[in-house]
């Protein structure tokens, strides 16, 4: 069959560019946690809308520069190019099978009195910018993590490995990045999802569209509770 999506090439960065973005972004998110910490303790309060917006823009850097600043590479060589409307229709299709898995996922972890994430609604009490924290959540993360997590991260990995493998290995660095343990596999397993849109469409806006779509359902829905507009689960 033939196949009309648009394969991604293989970028100028290496796995060993991927390394040093990852071990950048490691020390960049642990300095953040103990600035909070540290904030905390000293009783200063910082706007968790600040930390989202912030803190999730940084990962750019290090993309930027082991990309473009390096090999002068262009924005669409990290994925930011068109797609043919199949890929979303295709990514709809594959996110309605995920959110099927979190709901038995969910009833199975309900039993042990456990649930995917802590509730975020009391995020949105805490800041005094709660729609910057929803744009931030729901906007903002999804492009930028996209673009380290697949235009960057996936497309490194796989001038070494498959693309399988590197689906999985990004996938899996996607999911530790949300550090909570009962979130892991669901994250996972949308993470292989994007990595696998971004394969088949040469875009990694696909893949954003998606992490949009599932990061405004959950916010909203948060602030909502958060308002009482709805009453909480």
């Amino acid at each position: 069959m033939e196949n009309n999506f648009n394969i991604p090439s293989d970028p100028p960065w290496t796995p060993k560019d991927v390394i040093w973005a990852l071990v950048l972004s490691v020390v960049w998110i642990t300095a953040i946690s103990l600035l909070g910490g540290l904030a905390q303790f000293a009783g200063l309060l910082i706007d968790p809308s600040l930390i989202v917006v912030v803190g999730t823009l940084f990962l750019l850097a290090p993309v930027w520069y082991f990309s473009i600043y390096k090999y002068g590479a262009k924005w669409s060589d990290l994925g930011l190019r068109s797609f043919q409307p199949k890929a979303v229709g295709l990514g709809c299709g594959l996110m309605a099978l995920s959110f099927l898995f979190n709901m038995i996922y969910a009833a199975l972890l309900a039993t042990f009195g456990l649930q995917i994430q802590p509730d975020i609604a009391p995020m949105f009490q805490d800041t005094g910018f709660p729609l910057m924290l929803l744009f931030g959540g729901a906007i903002i993360a999804p492009v930028v993590e996209e673009i380290f997590f697949r235009g960057f991260v996936f497309a490194g990995l796989r001038k070494r490995w498959s693309w399988p493998k590197a689906a999985l290995a990004s996938a899996g660095l996607f999911a530790l990045a949300h550090i909570i343990p009962t979130s892991i596999l669901p994250i996972f397993i949308l993470g292989t999802i994007f990595a696998f849109l971004y394969q088949v469409s040469g875009s990694v806006w696909p893949a954003i569209l998606m992490h949009m779509l599932t990061n405004t359902f959950a916010l909203s829905a948060a602030y909502a509770i958060s308002q009482g507009w709805i009453p909480a689960p």
